[in-house]
């Protein structure tokens, strides 16, 4: 079975865009020098998914994960990471528990004053 490329109908400033063309993170040339090992690796790099309210517990975001999970294990990827808010009581549990994501780093964040 060959595997198809997941569809994705999104926008930006009226044009139509291919987020998996921004989601395959090839290894890193200097990644000997760098501490985080992962960056040897062909990852994925998945900064946003998002789902309508009403269409949450339905298995669509399931879906949409899976499918971009394979086609980038598909094309080498051995990693898949993902941004989210810590304190999503939806997300959080989503990756965690339903899709067998682990936290690996932490951010922080730090308003400065306005000028």
């Amino acid at each position: 079975m060959q595997l198809k490329r997941p569809r994705c109908a999104l926008r930006s400033h009226g044009q139509p865009v291919d987020p998996l063309d921004r989601l395959d993170a090839a290894p890193r040339d200097d990644a000997q020098h760098q501490l985080l090992r992962e960056l040897a690796e062909r990852r994925l790099v998945v900064e946003a998914l998002v789902v309508e309210r009403s269409s949450w517990r339905h298995g669509i975001g399931t879906q949409l994960m899976r499918a971009v999970e394979d086609w980038a294990s598909a094309r080498g990827a051995t990693l898949s990471s993902v941004d989210t808010y810590v304190h999503s009581p939806v997300s959080m549990p989503f990756y965690e528990q339903g899709m067998g994501y682990a936290q690996r780093r932490v951010t922080f964040q730090k308003r400065l004053p306005g000028r």
